[in-house]
């Protein structure tokens, strides 16, 4: 069999301007979209003032270059939301990428071919999708991408539903689905090895290629991200496409080789690789682990405590205005408030939903619009304050002052009455609702479970 790896030729000058160009962009899409991934990464990204850097550059490419009216939303959260920001970002990565392949290749010219730097571009490739892969896996492991349905999930009518919110009601029904998805994300980890990397990209290639179907079927908003992984995947499987044709498709003998790596010529320097190699890779897979583990143990306390003492479907008996009280029809009126751990909607009339931050312990309520209209009054908050340590405690405070959330006390009087006063619109508003006895666990879809037998 002939061995891939120990044949090292001259490149092609396409095959070399794509390894420049591909180089530079995914090192810029680890550090400056996907930043939030290790702790490194994101000391680098705010400790090294990148997002101070990004938040002047990106507005003013979208302002000057594209006549972006609306404010841009950053990426604070870490999340991979298709925002307009993060697709001007996708512009800029792929401009510097152009523009430092153009000058990589006319310094570099003579150069005859990349098999060292390709070699440790797929090695940055190969554990980047291990680890971010991995990630996602305890995601499910520990129900946090897709909780347990909630009341108010299992209140709504399906036609109310966003394809999104559908999805996630799908997936969250069953922890056992979670945990094949997290199986399938984990075999990522096959990655780390060179001579299971084959498998593991193959089975990678597959699961991003599921993850891509749900988010473009069902209007997820993270579309690109993914397909950036799959890319990422395919890069490191295209040098074996050929070999992969050939095995399954023809009765041609074949060998899939590991790539090679580089050798040092002192033996204490190839010890040190592996022993840093293996101490990473356990570093990562069990601080992840147990970040996960105290973050879910965490939630669930912080959960039966505000369960103990506010939770449930509460039906809005009287809606009281400035001393008005407003009939069941008035658009104004809430018809009723879901309130689960530290979140919760508000029912208005017709579909129209409202949204709640709930803290138990100062007896408060903030009600916003929706995540939309909150994001982006945040985001000119930040714009005019400053993203530091005193803004974000700040911020509720400026939100309510802004009337873009109001405030309302809470009391509950015999564990059934929920009492809420505060303003809208600067109106005194007072509010009186009624629990519901129903719980999660009185539903069908919850009841129903697991039967061998169907008749």
């Amino acid at each position: 069999m002939e061995n891939l790896s120990a044949q090292i030729l001259p490149w092609n000058i396409y095959r070399k301007i794509a390894f420049r160009f591909v180089s530079i962009f995914f090192i810029l899409f680890i550090l400056l979209l996907d930043w939030s991934v290790n702790p490194i990464l994101t000391y680098i990204y705010y400790g090294g003032h990148l997002a101070d850097f990004l938040d002047i550059v990106i507005p003013w490419t979208g302002k000057q270059l594209f006549q972006i009216p609306y404010t841009l939303i950053s990426p604070h959260d870490g999340q991979h939301n298709d925002r307009t920001y993060i697709y001007l970002l996708y512009f800029l990565m792929a401009m510097v990428a152009l523009l430092g392949t153009i000058i990589w290749s006319a310094v570099d010219r003579k150069r005859t071919n990349y098999e060292t730097a390709y070699y440790w571009l797929t090695t940055i490739v190969r554990y980047y999708l291990a680890f971010t892969l991995f990630l996602f896996a305890l995601e499910k492991f520990f129900k946090a991408q897709f909780p347990d349905l909630g009341l108010f999930t299992l209140t709504e009518p399906i036609g109310n539903l966003t394809p999104m919110s559908l999805a996630w009601a799908f997936f969250g029904y069953s922890y056992s689905y979670n945990i094949f998805i997290g199986i399938a994300e984990s075999a990522a980890l096959l990655l780390l090895f060179r001579r299971t990397m084959i498998f593991g990209g193959i089975l990678t290639l597959v699961t991003l290629g599921n993850v891509m179907a749900v988010n473009f079927s069902y209007d997820v908003h993270a579309k690109m991200y993914p397909t950036a992984l799959l890319v990422m995947t395919f890069f490191l499987l295209l040098p074996y496409i050929n070999r992969l044709t050939r095995f399954f498709f023809t009765n041609q003998p074949t060998s899939l080789p590991p790539i090679k790596a580089p050798v040092f010529n002192k033996r204490w320097m190839n010890i040190s690789k592996n022993v840093f190699k293996f101490f990473l890779i356990g570093y990562f897979t069990i601080f992840s682990a147990k970040d996960y583990f105290v973050s879910k143990q965490k939630k669930n306390k912080e959960m039966s405590r505000s369960q103990s003492e506010i939770s449930g479907i509460f039906d809005v008996k009287y809606f009281v205005v400035n001393k008005d009280t407003l009939s069941n029809a008035n658009p104004q009126r809430w018809n009723q408030i879901v309130i689960e751990g530290s979140r919760g909607r508000i029912r208005l009339q017709g579909d129209s939903v409202a949204n709640i931050f709930v803290s138990v312990a100062n007896k408060e309520l903030l009600v916003y619009k929706n995540r939309k209209y909150l994001s982006t009054n945040e985001q000119e908050i930040f714009n005019e304050y400053g993203f530091d340590e005193i803004t974000p405690m700040k911020m509720d405070s400026i939100l309510v002052a802004r009337q873009v959330m109001s405030k309302f006390q809470f009391t509950v009087t015999d564990s059934t009455m929920l009492m809420l006063n505060g303003t809208i619109a600067q109106n005194s508003v007072s509010i009186t609702a009624k629990k519901q006895s129903v719980e999660r666990k009185d539903f069908r879809l919850i009841k129903n479970g697991f039967h061998w037998v169907t008749e």
